[in-house]
């Protein structure tokens, strides 16, 4: 005979797996990923979101050895005639990328890249399944809520480029905490919950700090309202150490950068951000509403790139799907439409948390106000939509099993089984007609296609034609990180260095010291004596993005001949 207990494990158990061979199809389908030879090619390729460079550069320093957690970050094939530092500007997702670059390791640079992406996808609806079963959601609501958030629109929105954004799978596990925070009898040091939420922010600390933020900002809160509640001394301590648990994590995941700064000096030029920034990238409630101009429904594409079209401020993906949207009216109307009555009782506390969101992240809120004061590190507020969507889903989605509970299945008939199906296939549907981006035209999958094998031809021409180890000297002059010129983006520089095997490049050294001023001096020189200065340090080869000159470097090409190089290698 089997048990019930048994029942509801074999369900988990085949729900969750249902639940990302769903996902890992919808990704598939959306990129064209059918095949070995495909895997081995970007989702995209020298679109407008250049850090897709900076992304796989990352992966392909793990692979020679050159990035490691933990320890001083020194490219040896970048910063040309020296090496490269990237330990000035922080790095607080070593382990994620430690992880991505693995994967790089055994399943070649691009392919283990796609494969981080995808798991950046199963992992979110992984556990926000788990988290809403452990929230006593039902297991149609559990897989509902698993496929909407590890479907979501930020996701797609922030791949390839931003992937320790796009990993997302632990905000659910936040929402446990700031409830247990909450409780009358709060967080028992030494308990079961406590070392749980003591992990939590440890997972939370060695991740993307925008939503390290976050996690603070909620048991700082929750923690304050408990003792001004309870006066309980325990709610303040408990959260206390709960935050010292990420904090700290963030100071080991920085241990290396802070070394290097004290013993090379400070360095305030790698790392800039503009007050600007806070509002071009604030959270905006509209865009909440907007669907991508990716959507499959050809009329609510439309709708986002005429919006597009006419907004001035930017957004990072924060749609939050029709299914998304239904709860967030929900939270809200059951939030306010009882003040309407002589009884009004207080709102949820969902409601509160986006409330908060919205006020600290939104354009001109409290993020705004840290930023006048010099505190402009957390630029991109409109991130934050992805942690109302989880809030909003976890509320519906509790809802959704009271009304489970109470009309729809509350009798034991044979028809039960029929509506559950009924409901998962419609709802399932509508996920992926509204979440699910068009998959790439066969033009623009093609041309993406084109260009990584140019890239990859040419810079195996460059190989060929020059002895192991040259080095070689790009043109225009750039700074790394976050600096475009005319006509190139930040990180286009990179795009030789993903192929090659052993030549080293000019490029790829954190900007903001001494090392970078000879460079910065060359910029200025005419070709006529640039040469013979670069050739005088060793380099080898001249390397040109024509894109970086207003006349397409024409004048260039004509000295480079007159000085007696005739045959350039051109891509």
């Amino acid at each position: 005979m089997i048990k019930i207990a048994d029942k509801k494990v074999f369900s988990f158990v085949g729900l969750l797996g249902v639940l990302n061979l769903l996902i890992a199809i919808s990704w598939c389908t959306t990129y064209m990923k059918w095949s070995l030879a495909s895997w081995q090619t970007p989702i995209h390729y020298l679109t407008s979101e250049s850090d897709t460079l900076s992304t796989l550069a990352g992966l392909k320093a793990f692979d020679e050895g050159d990035f490691r957690p933990f320890k001083t970050k020194v490219i040896k094939r970048l910063g040309a005639p020296g090496v490269a530092n990237w330990n000035d500007f922080p790095i607080i997702e070593e382990i994620p990328i430690s992880f991505f670059g693995l994967l790089g390791k055994i399943f070649g640079l691009m392919g283990g890249l796609n494969l981080s992406l995808l798991l950046g996808h199963l992992l979110a609806g992984t556990f926000f399944f788990c988290v809403a079963r452990f929230l006593r959601a039902s297991f149609l609501a559990s897989f509902l809520g698993g496929l909407a958030f590890g479907l979501a629109p930020f996701l797609f929105a922030q791949s390839p480029h931003h992937i320790v954004i796009q990993y997302v799978w632990h905000i659910p596990l936040f929402i446990l905490v700031w409830d247990w925070v909450l409780e009358p009898s709060a967080i028992k040091l030494g308990g079961r919950r406590f070392w749980f939420s003591i992990l939590v922010g440890v997972l939370a600390g060695i991740q993307n700090i925008y939503y390290t933020y976050i996690f603070c900002q909620f048991v700082v809160l929750g923690s304050a309202i408990q003792f001004f509640r309870y006066r309980q001394r325990n709610s303040i301590i408990s959260g206390f150490l709960i935050i010292s648990s990420a904090v700290t994590s963030i100071l080991v995941m920085n241990l290396d950068t802070w070394i290097y700064r004290m013993k090379e000096g400070p360095n305030t030029g790698a790392l800039i951000r503009e007050y600007r920034w806070l509002e071009i990238y604030a959270l905006k409630l509209i865009d909440l509403f907007i669907p991508p101009a990716n959507h499959q429904l050809s009329l609510l594409a439309d709708l986002g790139r005429l919006y597009r079209s006419q907004s001035i401020l930017n957004d990072e993906g924060s749609y939050l799907g029709i299914l998304g949207l239904v709860c967030l009216v929900g939270l809200v109307a059951t939030s306010l439409l009882p003040f309407l009555k002589k009884t009004p009782k207080s709102p949820p506390v969902a409601f509160w948390q986006v409330s908060w969101i919205v006020l600290f992240f939104c354009t001109g809120g409290i993020n705004a106000l840290q930023g006048v004061l010099g505190i402009t590190f957390f630029r991109t507020g409109c991130r934050y939509s992805v942690v109302i969507l989880a809030i909003i889903l976890l509320y519906g989605l509790r809802k959704m099993t009271d009304f489970e509970s109470s009309y729809i299945f509350k009798k034991r008939d044979s028809s039960k089984p029929f509506w559950y199906l009924c409901v998962a296939i419609i709802c399932s549907i509508l996920i992926f007609v509204d979440q699910v981006p068009a998959s790439l035209s066969e033009e623009a999958d093609l041309r993406s296609d084109f260009l990584f094998h140019s890239d990859k031809e040419f810079t195996e021409s460059m190989e060929a034609a020059l002895p192991k180890g040259a080095m070689i000297f790009q043109l225009p002059v750039m700074f790394f990180p976050e600096a475009p010129v005319f006509g190139i983006d930040s990180y286009n520089h990179l795009r030789p260095y993903l192929f090659s095997k052993n030549l080293r490049f000019s490029f790829g050294n954190n900007k903001g010291r001494e090392s970078d001023e000879w460079q910065k001096s060359l910029s200025r020189l005419p070709i006529q004596e640039l040469v013979p200065e670069i050739v005088s340090k060793g380099f080898t080869g001249l390397y040109v993005n024509r894109n970086g000159f207003p006349d397409k470097a024409e004048q260039l090409v004509r000295d480079m001949k007159l000085l007696g190089y005739q045959e350039p290698t051109i891509s």
